[in-house]
């Protein structure tokens, strides 16, 4: 069985902490609260009564609710919350895996001789979560991450709800299709069509009909229900690449140009184990084969347009002389991205990774990359 933490609100959440009074009141996080401009990044359970979600103009969130109060994002504030509930959740077990800022599955099965059943493990973190951050949770207990994620969303928010082994499919029949985890608007009307309307309708169909419309994704859906436990911490602790150059050079235009190289194969690799780096270095090997190593601290990040221009600052900073290789390097991973991402520049990164997968790396590079150089 796995332990589902979900921090309520979270954005929200946070600001009625700091501030008792917004407490009870509908808050709205984002954009900015004098000009009206921007986006919800976060409701509060009192603003999402008048209608008010996430990714909605502030504007049309003020016409819903005129007396909700605006307030901007703070990101520092909420990594520095966040990090504070991962550090309640490591006294329990070191088995958990982040999913996000405020949500996290953990795997307790050799922790409760020290700390009773999965449910007691259950309250007594979600009573610290409010003791210590002054904020609600809602926890749920599932053999799998998938009827976990499920379970949470029907008793939000401050909600605690276990659910028995064996007792999944009869838990999860009922529900409509859109309450499982990945399946978005168009894929429900897709399910629609073909009489799918609730999870037991989903369940009820031969895998083979379901590969045949929706593929591995389909498959996945019903796998994900019997998957029992959490995904393991990775093992690697450090992701490099480095590159000896066939002339030793002292031209920064061509160290450049290999550095993003560098930079882009680190960031992949970053991207397809779902890490973020927190520490990147740059290595520099002289003609004379003496070396040098400068690193610098981030803010957690994975694409090669947020590593690179720190890649470039510690290269411009280091001593030089006839260059013979050059190496970039990342550690320190998180599985927390950064608050905010820019959501067309990732669909199209996962565009070129599904290229790259196919053809080679080299098939897709930037034309700061000018390899016949180096």
């Amino acid at each position: 069985m796995i332990i589902f933490c979900d921090l309520d609100a979270y954005f929200a959440s946070v600001e009625q902490a700091l501030n008792p009074e917004l407490k009870g009141k509908p808050v709205v996080v984002g954009g900015d609260p004098k000009a009206r401009r921007g986006v919800v990044a976060a409701a509060s359970y009192e603003a999402r009564k008048f209608g008010i979600h996430s990714a909605q103009p502030i504007a049309e969130a003020k016409r819903l609710c005129p007396r909700c109060i605006v307030v901007r994002v703070h990101p520092l504030i909420y990594k520095e919350f966040s990090r504070r509930f991962f550090s309640i959740l490591k006294n329990y077990t070191p088995d958990i895996e982040i999913a996000s800022l405020d949500e996290a599955y953990l795997d307790v099965s050799g922790s409760m001789r020290l700390f009773g059943s999965t449910l007691n493990i259950a309250k007594e973190i979600k009573e610290r979560i409010k003791k210590e951050l002054g904020i609600t949770s809602t926890i749920s207990i599932a053999k799998s991450k998938i009827i976990a994620k499920i379970a949470t969303e029907q008793v939000k928010p401050d909600g605690l709800i276990e659910i028995p082994k064996g007792k999944e499919e009869e838990f999860i029949s009922p529900l409509p299709i859109s309450e499982f985890p990945g399946i978005g608007k168009r894929t429900q009307e897709k399910l629609n069509r073909i009489g799918i309307y609730r999870i037991g309708d989903l369940l009820s169909q031969p895998p083979k009909d379901i590969y045949s419309s929706f593929g591995i994704c389909g498959i996945k859906w019903l796998m994900g229900i019997h998957q029992e436990g959490i995904s393991q911490s990775a093992e690697i602790k450090s992701i490099s690449k480095s590159h000896t150059m066939r002339r030793d050079t002292k031209e920064t235009g061509i160290m450049h140009s290999l550095l993003y190289y560098l930079t882009e194969r680190v960031a992949t690799k970053l991207q397809k184990h779902r890490f973020y780096t927190t520490k990147i270095s740059v290595r520099i090997r002289a003609s004379d084969f003496s070396e040098n190593t400068e690193y610098k601290k981030v803010s957690p990040m994975n694409r090669s347009q947020e590593i690179y221009p720190v890649v470039k600052g510690i290269f411009n900073g280091m001593q030089k002389r006839w260059v013979r290789l050059l190496g970039v390097g990342v550690t320190d991973f998180t599985r927390i991205p950064s608050l905010f991402q820019d959501g067309k520049r990732m669909k199209l990164e996962e565009e070129i990774m599904r290229i790259r997968n196919r053809f080679g790396f080299d098939s897709v590079l930037p034309l700061a990359c000018t390899k016949g150089e180096w």
